[in-house]
């Protein structure tokens, strides 16, 4: 075993292009394990290998086939299989000691030897990507499957609102929310979450202007307060009344889950979470943009990630 070891090492120091005997070595080598393995030795580790830090202790297995790859070898049993004296008949057994608890991988993939017959390591990469990208995947589908069941069931359940849902007047759907009263039933704050408002306006009021493109429900809405009656209502009490709620809304960051009179028919219709664009909103107008076109009711939470 120690000759196997003492191999390994002249072979990495080979391979290196110097020896190790330094601090800065030791660095250097760690570095150089790490870019090409993309795995990675401690400094510490290398350094009880070498000696460097009192007697030459045995790395664990799996850092003994980092190594032995490293140098071109398949794994460390590939290692000492290679550099045992040609005069040596009897089969090669491993007596090292390991404090490795992992258990033993089966079914390694076997990779394509160079012309020397070492392990072309292009090809372990490759495997090891292939690998990822297909982990990656699955988990990915496993979530939007998982997501996906989950909307189902809360929709099945009357705990997810759906883009279009409708009701009959503005108590079927505060109550949802946990809310039995409200002097003022078209905009109620979110029990709990102040900041989020459950707004019930008519589409096209006379006054408070809701525009949108109701063909699809609406996934903007300009709004803005222009009365009817100019007389008793000056321009500039037109302007203060839309910079105050320009700024109650950008102080309070309000996200607004919506439900609309007279987009469909005469009934509310939910057609979802909105966040104002402040892009395209001012002192004189606000325009809402949809964010989301549903809402778990049991996951209330949530909404609040997405306020400005």
């Amino acid at each position: 075993m120690e000759q196997h070891l003492d191999r390994l090492k002249k072979d990495i120091e080979a391979k290196l292009g110097r020896t190790v005997k330094t601090p800065k070595n030791f660095d250097y080598l760690c570095a150089c394990i790490s870019e090409q393995m993309h795995t990675t030795v401690s400094v510490s580790t290398l350094k009880r290998l070498w000696g460097y830090v009192g007697d030459v202790v045995m790395p664990r297995r799996s850092t003994l086939d980092v190594l032995a790859a490293y140098v071109g070898y398949m794994d460390w049993d590939d290692f000492c299989q290679q550099t045992s004296p040609a005069t040596s008949t009897e089969p090669t057994t491993s007596t090292e000691p390991t404090t490795s608890t992992e258990p033993e991988q089966e079914d390694q993939p076997t990779f394509r030897p160079d012309e020397n017959g070492k392990t072309d390591h292009r090809f372990r990469h490759k495997w090891m990507l292939v690998n990822i990208i297909c982990a990656l995947a699955i988990v990915g589908i496993v979530a939007l499957l998982y997501h996906s069941d989950a909307k189902d069931k809360a929709t099945q359940n009357g705990y997810m609102l759906r883009l279009g849902q409708s009701f009959a007047s503005t108590d079927d759907y505060l109550r949802l929310f946990g809310v039995t009263e409200s002097p003022t039933p078209w905009s109620v704050a979110l029990p709990h979450h102040q900041g989020i408002i459950i707004w019930g306006p008519e589409y096209n009021h006379p006054e408070w202007h809701n525009e949108g493109n109701t063909d699809s429900l609406c996934p903007t809405i300009l709004e803005y307060w222009q009365p009817i009656d100019t007389t008793t209502n000056t321009t500039e009490a037109v302007k203060m009344r839309n910079a105050d709620n320009y700024l109650r809304v950008t102080s309070f960051k309000e996200l607004r889950v919506t439900f609309m009179k007279n987009v469909q028919d005469s009934t509310y219709t939910f057609i979802g979470v909105y966040r104002l664009d402040p892009q395209h909103s001012d002192s004189t107008r606000l325009m809402w943009q949809r964010v989301l076109d549903y809402c778990d009711l049991h996951q209330l939470d949530y909404l609040e990630q997405l306020r400005l």
